[in-house]
């Protein structure tokens, strides 16, 4: 067995389990982050995504890591919101029928990025 396969085998046995935990676990998130509890929430976050390798969300997880952008951005890491925005690139599905929407908004999540890495850089 590889761990794919291992991987599979939860999904397919627990995967709505963990779907519950994940958004158990966004929903946290987000109470933490309009709490203006920034680091908490990209905590959260963090173990969400990791808690969405077992889960069934398949192509909904690119909404976890949006959220994981903002609240990156919201807690002064710009660096690492610009992490997740390239993941995000990497798994946007130009076949989904939201593609526009998604990108049109992790579009506007970059912008922000920038913004906040120039302010960093020249405050150097």
């Amino acid at each position: 067995m590889t761990y794919e396969d291992f991987r599979q085998s939860i999904i397919a046995e627990e995967g709505d389990f963990f779907d519950l935990i994940v958004f158990d676990f966004l929903t946290q998130a987000t109470k933490f982050a309009e709490a203006k509890k920034y680091e908490e929430a990209v905590i959260l976050t963090n173990d969400a995504l990791v808690m969405a390798k077992y889960a069934d969300v398949g192509y909904r997880i690119v909404y976890l890591i949006g959220m994981l952008c903002q609240t990156y951005l919201q807690n002064n890491q710009p660096e690492m919101a610009d992490k997740y925005f390239n993941y995000a690139m990497l798994i946007l599905d130009k076949n989904d029928s939201g593609y526009d929407e998604d990108m049109n908004k992790f579009l506007d999540l970059k912008a922000l990025i920038e913004k906040e890495l120039q302010k960093k850089n020249e405050a150097k």
